[in-house]
């Protein structure tokens, strides 16, 4: 059985282990090929390997120059990966130590070959294994690695590789994620056409943005055209990877199935332990507009209050009722009671709001400094509501999804006008005013059957 290393403290996905295709040892070198192949003076036993996978043979390589005094001289992928070999040995990699003698060649290979059968992993971000990436974390470096990131040997490194659009998010997901600092980038295309860099800093941090790379890049590959998906920063939309057998946990991630043990800051309830989303989530947005609107609408309801318009201050607290209730369907995925707003249904309501001046006398109006502070609370919940309407669409886009909410919305706004109205038109009580505001362009129809609501 495969001992647990610390890459499998990290994440918990497929793993790809690397394949060693061939290997040998050089007790010494030809003279002219130690000049062409540039081996440091008194190094002349060399030892070389080909493998599957370039990023993780590197790895291997560089825990190699821990265990003896060996230095990495050659080490270069292929071009177009393992998937095009030139022969049936040659992989996607190539890597040589030169040493003093054979046991130094001999400790630095058995070194190299331990890390790629039990550590130096390429991960699969699906479910078909078709989209490697390598999350590694190097706890120690060595000579070699350490040389090409321009650091202390012995410091940690996260060395982050993935496909080009997969390296450029995780990479920037990485960074965010954690204080590392990037050492080394690689562009795609490289010789593979993959991508990624070298990220420092302590232990931790290096651990936390291998984590944050690895979830950008699976988040990419679950749903690689989604227009409207924002990059994540840090992998919010995957939170925490899981660590343990899958189906632990008592929480899931709703966009991936994924389950926590622990729910993390920067995920919360869509409706249940079953349902973690990012804060970001459209119906989160949603719902903090409709708990806006209760504020505005109980603030007109104590400006009513003040000013003696009791009728208002009823007809208010069923718009309140209302909006409570609309969030309480949204949240439980319930159907909408059925409902009225001051004695009207839907079709009433909307009749109503077109028909004001031959209802109640009020011209089509905007409100002015005049009518007082109760129809400027009024008309900013009505604006609110219009504005929670828009984010209801956003949350449920489709024609067919919560048609319940999205009316009850609409009549709400047309509700709060219809208020206005007859507050000013004195159907509500309280203090006497001058009511009729500004009118612009408006006059009756001519025909009397449009006044009759249409069902």
């Amino acid at each position: 059985m495969r001992r647990e290393t610390d890459r499998d403290k990290l994440i918990d996905l497929e793993p790809l282990v690397p394949r060693v295709l061939a290997v040998r040892t050089i007790p010494r070198v030809d003279d002219q090929l130690a000049a062409e192949w540039k081996l440091p003076d008194g190094l002349r036993a060399v030892g070389m390997l080909t493998c599957s996978s370039d990023d993780a043979l590197y790895v291997a390589l560089d825990e190699g120059t821990k265990a003896a005094p060996v230095q990495v001289v050659y080490a270069r992928s292929f071009y177009a990966g393992s998937s095009y070999p030139s022969g049936p040995l040659s992989g996607e990699a190539i890597g040589m130590y030169a040493g003093r003698d054979p046991d130094e060649i001999a400790a630095a290979l058995q070194a190299c070959l331990r890390s790629l059968a039990e550590d130096a992993w390429f991960y699969a971000a699906d479910a078909r294994k078709q989209l490697a990436f390598f999350p590694h974390v190097v706890r120690s470096t060595g000579s070699y690695l350490s040389r090409l990131a321009g650091i202390a040997a012995g410091a940690p490194m996260a060395y982050l590789i993935a496909p080009p659009l997969e390296s450029m998010i995780g990479l920037d997901a990485a960074l965010k994620a954690a204080p590392v600092r990037l050492a080394k980038w690689f562009g795609p295309p490289s010789e593979t056409n993959y991508g990624g860099g070298y990220l420092v800093g302590e232990l931790p941090a290096c651990e936390a943005a291998a984590l944050a790379f690895a979830a950008a890049v699976v988040d990419v590959s679950r749903a690689p055209t989604d227009a409207h998906r924002a990059a994540r920063a840090a992998g919010e939309s995957l939170g925490a990877r899981p660590r343990g057998p899958a189906g632990a946990g008592r929480f899931k991630v709703l966009a991936t199935g994924e389950r926590l043990s622990e729910k993390p800051e920067h995920l919360t309830h869509l409706r249940d332990d079953e349902s973690l989303v990012g804060k970001d989530h459209p119906r989160l947005l949603l719902r903090g507009k409709l708990d806006t609107l209760q504020g505005l609408l109980l603030d007109a309801q104590c400006a009513a209050d003040a000013d003696e318009a009791r009728g208002l201050v009823g007809e208010l607290g069923e718009a309140l009722e209302l909006a409570r209730a609309l969030v309480g369907a949204e949240v439980t995925d319930q159907p909408l009671a059925p409902w009225k707003l001051g004695g009207l249904d839907p079709a009433e309501l909307r009749y109503a709001s077109h028909h004001t001046h031959e209802l109640f006398g009020v011209p089509f109006m905007f409100p002015s400094v005049r009518q007082g502070p109760v129809v400027a609370k009024l008309y900013t919940a009505r604006a609110y509501c219009r504005e929670a309407e828009l984010a209801l669409y956003g949350a449920f886009p489709g024609e067919a999804e919560r048609p319940d909410l999205k009316l009850a919305l609409n009549r709400l706004s047309s509700a709060l006008y219809l208020m206005t109205v007859k507050y000013l038109a004195g159907r509500f009580g309280g203090h006497d005013r001058q009511h009729m505001g500004p009118v612009k362009g408006w006059k009756p129809p001519k025909d009397p059957s449009k006044l009759r609501p249409q069902k």
